[in-house]
């Protein structure tokens, strides 16, 4: 049997697009019940992301191993069977502007008055209070606004734009994190939580043990491109081989770099380890030969050095597909599987059309056919 530490978590999501969905795919693809509660109209609106901008998987990737009840809880019905379906619930977790739940009747308050143990859990760009609580954002502004993206690129270039949403990202995953800690002490105490998370949050978090360690004086700035793990040293770095591919050098500890440095004959760089000026040196021994032939010598050395590769060289990479971060869904074909390596594919599923769900849910909850029938025709909910 596969291990599946959340069986028995009913989850409300009420979240979209990217930062709440990947936040409860993890718990999903831990055992949770994951119910994405959608309006009847458009759903989640990543079901509607245009292919032509590279965004048209975004809803699949992300809503996998889920329901989907469509219902409008904006209606007063609506807001009913809602709460009606929190009694059952062990988490809520919405992703709307700070304020929205409140206008809607669905905020904590409102919810704790039916089920006092809930986790209620709400995501935003910069948190619920604060002079920025309101600015509506997205992730490159989270990541400009946290210091991060003045850290990403070249010495001497611009600021570039992280290749993945990163304060999205982190943000759903600290979210699951503040989730599963709330879980673990309503276990403890059997009291419910509010829990307030911000994107904004999650980036100062992961730049702060590199400006913590590297630059503790207040006013002190790192110079992008140069700091010691983003471009600053000969030993740690990506460099270009001669047919134009690239290949990441992470020789960073003294015998690794000793190893790297006798395989390519040039012993008389190993004290120049953490030189900046030897990166054009280090830079030139690269382009001698195409990354193919770098990874081949390289292939029984211990030195760190591996290629930079496609998505396309990804999805084929041995190690990767051992792993079975890429596996089969049901009707889907491949697609990047569980990071969880106690969880296993025989419970992955597509992700759901909108209101797939509904009938089931809402006869859980005691709807009867009758009833559901008619809230369709009213449009407040749809079936699928």
């Amino acid at each position: 049997m596969s291990y599946q530490p959340l069986a028995g978590i009913r989850v409300l999501d009420l979240s979209r697009l990217l930062p709440g969905p990947f936040c409860t795919m993890l718990l999903a693809e831990m055992g949770a019940e994951v119910i994405k509660i959608e309006t009847p109209l458009t759903g989640d609106y990543a079901r509607m992301a245009p292919p032509h901008l590279g965004l048209g998987n975004i809803f699949e990737a992300t809503n996998r191993n889920k329901k989907s009840v469509a219902l409008n809880y904006r209606n007063a019905r609506g807001r009913e069977i809602f709460l009606q379906l929190v009694k059952d619930a062990d988490v809520v977790f919405e992703t709307f502007r700070p304020g929205a739940v409140k206008r809607w009747g669905i905020d904590y308050e409102a919810v704790r008055a039916v089920n006092p143990r809930v986790i209620y859990c709400s995501l935003s760009g910069y948190g619920q209070t604060g002079p920025y609580r309101d600015r509506a954002g997205h992730d490159l502004n989270y990541v400009g606004v946290g210091g991060l993206l003045a850290l990403n690129g070249a010495a001497g270039g611009p600021p570039v734009p992280p290749g993945v949403q990163i304060a999205d990202l982190a943000g759903g995953m600290l979210a699951a994190i503040a989730m599963l800690g709330a879980l673990t002490n309503r276990e403890r105490t059997g009291q419910g939580a509010y829990l307030d998370v911000a994107m904004l949050d999650a980036v100062i978090a992961w730049v702060a043990p590199l400006l913590d360690a590297a630059f503790p004086g207040p006013g002190q700035n790192p110079e992008r491109g140069r700091m010691t793990l983003a471009g600053g040293l000969p030993c740690y770095n990506v460099y270009a081989a001669a047919d134009g591919q690239f290949i990441t050098l992470g020789a960073l500890e003294p015998n690794f770099w000793t190893t790297f440095c006798n395989a390519v004959e040039r012993a008389d760089l190993i004290p120049r380890q953490f030189e900046y000026d030897a990166i054009p040196e280090v830079a030139a021994i690269f382009r001698r030969q195409t990354r193919e032939e770098w990874l081949a010598r390289f292939q029984s050395v211990d030195a760190c050095v591996e290629p930079v590769n496609s998505f396309a060289e990804m999805w084929r990479h041995p190690q990767v597909r051992h792993r079975g971060l890429i596996a089969e869904a049901a009707g889907q074909g491949d697609h990047v599987g569980s990071p969880f390596r106690s969880a296993t594919s025989e419970r992955a599923s597509p992700a759901p059309a909108l209101g797939a769900h509904t009938r089931e849910v809402l006869r859980q909850a005691g709807l009867s056919e009758e009833e559901i029938s008619e809230l369709e025709g009213k449009g407040i909910v749809k079936t699928a």
